[in-house]
């Protein structure tokens, strides 16, 4: 889940923290939808589940059932990330309920003054997938803020790939000067923008789907653009899902959002 001011500030880090607290099994009964209240249909008493966050860098909280007060652990050193308790970061959820509805209660207050614009999300994937490797499973990653530290990064003012690798050039920008043969037909620079910055995300994909993992995205820019032509291949080449939110503000997707946040975890 990112937790970039972004993510705070629009009001999605809520939205997440409010849909998958009432599918709980604790709180089963208490929704108000139909889906909600299927509850065990959604979480089966094998069902594992773990929560990531990231910012600049990725924090893992330890969800064992005997504690009293989740704990948080982070990882800065995105060069070198680990898992620390592995065991307890991908937990039972019936055994684990008390604890990951504390969690999703306190989220939104913990990271309400987050004021980090930087984003590792590209890391929070491996993360995610380090994890999930032994066993298999879904990743879902709510995304607000283009990755733009760490690996896999992308550039919301992306114009065209290098000049060495394309004829393409300053898709936009104020240098478009008309100069005979390099005046570029504005359709097909933009067409360029379609094609991905980089493979990193597609061989990230061919990579994962061998361990069957697969990962949907909830892409939900608030002011920037997310370069969804660089990150969907991972999307599309895992078998997961792609849910976009443009320009991303509570009042207008409040709803869509909740209904597909349910609809992933119940499909």
């Amino acid at each position: 889940i990112d937790v970039c001011v972004n993510s705070v500030n629009s009001g999605l880090l809520d939205i997440i923290c409010s849909v998958i607290k009432k599918l709980l099994p604790k709180n089963n009964g208490n929704g108000n939808t139909e889906e909600i209240n299927n509850t065990n249909q959604v979480f089966g008493s094998r069902t594992l589940i773990g929560i990531i966050t990231f910012d600049s860098t990725i924090h893992f909280y330890n969800l064992n059932a005997n504690l009293k007060q989740t704990q948080m652990m982070v990882v800065p050193d995105l060069s070198d990330i680990f898992i620390p308790l592995p065991e307890d970061i991908l937990v039972n959820v019936h055994e684990s309920q008390n604890s990951l509805d504390m969690l999703l209660e306190n989220l939104p207050i913990m990271w309400r003054n987050n004021k980090i614009t930087d984003c590792c999300a590209g890391n929070a994937i491996k993360a995610a997938f380090m994890v999930l490797k032994k066993i298999g499973g879904k990743i879902l990653l709510f995304l607000s803020t283009p990755p733009n530290i760490g690996d896999m990064t992308v550039s919301h003012t992306r114009e065209s790939k290098p000049v060495s690798k394309t004829k393409y050039k300053n898709i936009y920008g104020s240098n478009n000067v008309n100069s005979g043969n390099n005046v570029v037909d504005v359709k097909l620079r933009e067409m360029e923008m379609l094609n991905p910055l980089h493979n990193a995300y597609a061989n990230l994909a061919q990579m994962i789907t061998q361990y069957q993992v697969a990962v949907d995205l909830f892409a939900c820019p608030a002011q920037q653009q997310l370069d969804l032509a660089t990150i969907y291949p991972l999307i599309k080449n895992s078998g997961g899902s792609l849910y976009y939110y443009p320009q991303f503000n509570v009042h207008q997707y409040s709803e869509k959002l909740k209904e597909e946040l349910l609809f992933a975890l119940t499909a």
